[in-house]
């Protein structure tokens, strides 16, 4: 077992982490961990892009969110009852690092303040799944689908610099949006008939975001405009 070094911020913990060789390369469609299972590590994203999801007693998916590189995924498990709450799965290859809860919990207890850094993070990550899945409980198809489109945008493009391409499956944008395939396809059809996207190649291409925002918050999801 190797001597316990504790750090003071995140960027020590993955330095430490990274010099012990606890990274891991990871192909596309890999799960990384399964709903159910008991957390013995978080993760952090050193480079890909990963989903997590959920599934109902129909077999349907529900995406609960997009990460990509400098996102941590996993550590919700940590304040909840020590078991993944939902699947992980690699989108794009990707390089992890992991962090064992058993080297986590000593730092939290070495220092109060690193502790807190993790829990801003955890509260903020909650807040944003709670208010994508009361958007999506309560909206309109139209509005499902452009709050999916957006949300991949905001994620993948934070900057929002010019025309932003997404390489994302059918499937994984109707699980997103909480809709089945079928209606998502219809209504991408009908956003590209409006000049809000583009499609090309297979990639959707969102040509008017504030189209799309507008679609989003006004009141009866039709971009008046």
């Amino acid at each position: 077992m190797h001597a316990f070094n504790p750090v003071t911020t995140i960027d020590e913990l993955l330095k430490a982490q990274i010099d012990d060789g606890n990274v891991s390369s990871i192909k596309k469609k890999r799960i990384i961990y399964a709903e159910g299972k008991t957390a013995a590590s978080i993760f952090y994203i050193l480079k890909g892009k990963v989903k997590t999801s959920k599934w109902n007693e129909e077999g349907k998916e529900l995406i609960t969110g997009l990460y990509h590189e400098g996102d941590f995924i996993g550590f919700n498990a940590l304040l909840d009852g020590g078991r993944y709450r939902e699947t992980a799965e690699v989108i794009e290859d990707a390089e992890l690092v992991i962090v064992s809860r058993t080297d986590l919990e000593l730092h939290f207890e070495y220092n109060s303040g690193f502790l807190r850094k993790f829990l801003d993070i955890l509260a903020g990550n909650i807040a944003e799944k709670q208010e994508q899945m009361l958007r999506m409980a309560y909206s309109p198809l139209r509005k499902k689908v452009a709050e999916a489109l957006l949300v991949t945008c905001k994620k993948y493009n934070p900057s929002n610099q010019g025309e932003f391409s997404m390489n994302i499956s059918r499937c994984n944008l109707a699980a997103l949006a909480g809709v089945a395939k079928e209606s998502l396809i219809r209504t991408l059809s009908d956003l590209r008939d409006e000049n809000i996207i583009s499609i090309r190649d297979g990639k959707i291409i969102i040509t008017d975001i504030r189209k799309l925002e507008h679609l989003i918050y006004c009141s009866d999801g039709k971009p008046n405009i």
